[in-house]
């Protein structure tokens, strides 16, 4: 395995965003770019729930975004679409496939990665003629509309949605915000596959965000699969969610199908009595 540690892909006010890039051993693998959670305001790129994804054969970019006490909404989509751009156009320099490129976060990250998934084409955040298509997004618990609550803490100065949206939620100012960040707003049926993850008993954001999603993704004719994980609160990982986001992304990234067809043979067929051979 190789590593690209502290790379800065955007200069911003006093300092620069960084992102480290990790590439298994195969040759030009498709590349997951890991958009870490902590309530738009904590934690940091090395939370990286992505990592086991290197044995099955993909490259991982983990990267820094402005955290919403350094600025609103958008201000997060505006370095994560830089990042993705900085991504592609050095994908020969680290050796990636840069035309094979999946999203994927947890909570926040997820929020941020769906949209991004959900958002190509969005003048607003991105440059003109640039390319800002991706191939797949990986989305783990979380929140789809931001105007439903799912945090239990209302209108609380502390509630990280009024924060990242500068107005409480419930405000006129708010709620318009709220519609602008959520990526329920900006679903047309243009979108790459799904891959949705929830835990069962997330106490934080509750399922019925990722059944939304699904449901929407459906209606417009997106390919997206959903799975709860049993037992799950509101981070997880295990091999059980490695295997389902492999063989999803082997599927639509690298076209292999991993799922075989049983065959049903003669001594499968009914008989009575049945006698073991």
């Amino acid at each position: 395995m190789k590593e690209y540690k502290n790379i800065p892909y955007k200069r911003v006010e006093t300092r620069d965003l960084f992102l480290d890039i990790f590439l298994p051993e195969d040759k030009n693998p498709p590349l997951i770019m890991w958009i870490h959670g902590g309530g738009w305001k904590e934690l940091n790129r090395t939370w990286n729930l992505a990592i086991p994804l290197l044995e099955k054969g993909y490259a991982v970019a983990e990267v820094d975004y402005r955290y919403c006490d350094e600025g609103e909404f958008p201000t997060q989509m505006l370095d994560l679409k830089d990042a993705l751009l900085f991504l592609r156009r050095n994908a020969d320099k680290y050796g990636y496939d840069g035309g094979k490129i999946a999203v994927s976060g947890d909570s926040a990250g997820a929020h941020l990665c769906t949209l991004m998934g959900v958002s190509a084409g969005n003048r607003d955040w991105e440059t003109a003629e640039e390319d800002y298509r991706i191939q797949a997004v990986v989305d783990m618990c979380g929140p789809t509309e931001l105007a439903m609550s799912f945090l239990g803490k209302g209108e609380e100065p502390d509630n990280p949605i009024a924060e990242l949206l500068g107005a409480p939620v419930s405000s006129k100012t708010g709620l318009g915000r709220a519609s602008a960040a959520s990526p329920m707003t900006y679903i047309n049926g243009s979108e790459p596959p799904f891959l949705i993850l929830h835990g069962s008993e997330d106490p934080v954001v509750y399922p019925e965000h990722s059944r939304l999603l699904r449901n929407a993704l459906e209606k417009a004719g997106v390919p997206v699969m959903m799975y709860l994980i049993p037992g799950a609160v509101h981070a997880f990982g295990g091999r059980l969610v490695t295997d389902i986001i492999g063989e999803f992304l082997d599927y639509y990234l690298k076209g292999i199908k991993t799922v075989e067809t049983p065959e049903v043979k003669e001594c499968h067929m009914r008989k009575i009595p049945y006698v073991r051979k």
